[in-house]
């Protein structure tokens, strides 16, 4: 690639111009030292400006996984998923990817020093899947994070943004604790599903197997299997569900009940990676039930959501759609 043409399609990558295709050509040329020298000043430079939009700065995050990968020696695979692992600790932060198949996979080693803050995270439009060092498997969803650090002899603790399905390794001297900043969800060995996003506005805990104690502030539930406790404004409320619902997402389909179109709204950015503008003048609010698969793409998820509710969409710029209720 000629200079002035990688000039090009950096500018244009800080403007969230590029092509899908292009982030590849981009990485590419990001291997060598003067490209990425180069990439870096213009980056700090597009960092003083108020034109690097919000969609420039989620892609130079996009960009990094990339990055990572390829310079881990990984081969390139289609429709994968990216792992972003940061190993935090006084001496150093190591920051790289890792893709195995379809989905991310990461063994944590045992073996770590106890200072040291493990960070696994997943992007907009990505799910992992992690093996913790005590046989826990842990997927997570799009746009969440899990943060631990070694585990103690007493107590296997782990921090969640977003959401996560996990398969908790039974050890009935060491407990295992979720903890969300609204509630610790506590487990000896079980399954369940922990839904926190902070924009919902609310925490969901699904149990499919084995048992868990949610504790917020005085407030403490058991849940049984087959159980979904929400937790909305500081008060909890515990209703038989469909667990296969909670679940659903880890092998790529997604089923919702009686959601808002401002949460539907959310739900679509983490899952497809887009940007959804939604013009909503009357503040006119429709719950939505149903189900989608992952290949679907998001103009059949939009056509079918102009079922139910009168809407116009259109796509502003790459990976940007406008939406206006009517």
């Amino acid at each position: 690639m000629e200079n002035q043409e990688f000039r090009d399609i950096v500018y244009r990558y800080f403007r969230g111009q590029l092509e899908d295709e292009e982030y590849e050509l981009l990485t590419n040329n990001l291997q060598t030292k003067e490209n990425r020298d180069y990439f870096d000043l213009a980056r700090k430079e597009w960092e003083k400006q108020p034109e690097l939009s919000e969609l420039g700065k989620q892609n130079l995050s996009r960009l990094q996984y990339q990055i990572n990968r390829k310079s881990a020696g990984l081969p390139e695979k289609q429709n994968t998923r990216n792992l972003w692992i940061r190993i935090a600790s006084a001496a150093a932060i190591l920051i790289f990817g890792l893709l195995l198949g379809g989905t991310a996979t990461y063994m944590l080693s045992s073996e770590k020093n106890t200072s040291e803050q493990i960070v696994v995270e997943t992007p907009r439009g990505e799910k992992s899947m992690v093996k913790l060092p005590d046989g826990t498997e842990v997927w997570l969803n799009a746009n969440s994070q899990l943060v631990y650090s070694t585990f103690s002899a007493s107590l296997r603790k782990v921090e969640l943004k977003g959401e996560a399905f996990f398969k908790v390794a039974h050890n009935e001297k060491v407990p295992f604790v979720v903890k969300t900043n609204e509630c610790d969800i506590k487990v000896l060995g079980t399954t369940f599903n922990v839904m926190a996003y902070d924009e919902f506005g609310r925490k969901e805990i699904t149990l499919l197997e084995g048992k868990v104690d949610v504790q917020s502030g005085n407030q403490s539930e058991v849940l049984k299997p087959g159980q979904s406790l929400v937790l909305k404004d500081h008060q909890m409320k515990i209703t038989d569900v469909n667990t296969s619902h909670a679940s659903a997402w880890v092998d790529n389909k997604f089923n919702f009940k009686d959601i808002p179109l401002s949460e539907l709204v959310q739900r679509l950015e983490n899952w497809y990676d887009v940007d959804i503008m939604l013009d909503n003048p009357s503040g006119r609010e429709v719950n939505y039930s149903g189900t989608f698969k992952n290949e679907e793409t998001i103009w059949q998820v939009l056509d079918a959501i102009k079922v139910y509710t009168s809407i116009e969409y259109q796509k502003s710029d790459t990976r940007q759609i406008k939406i206006k209720v009517k």
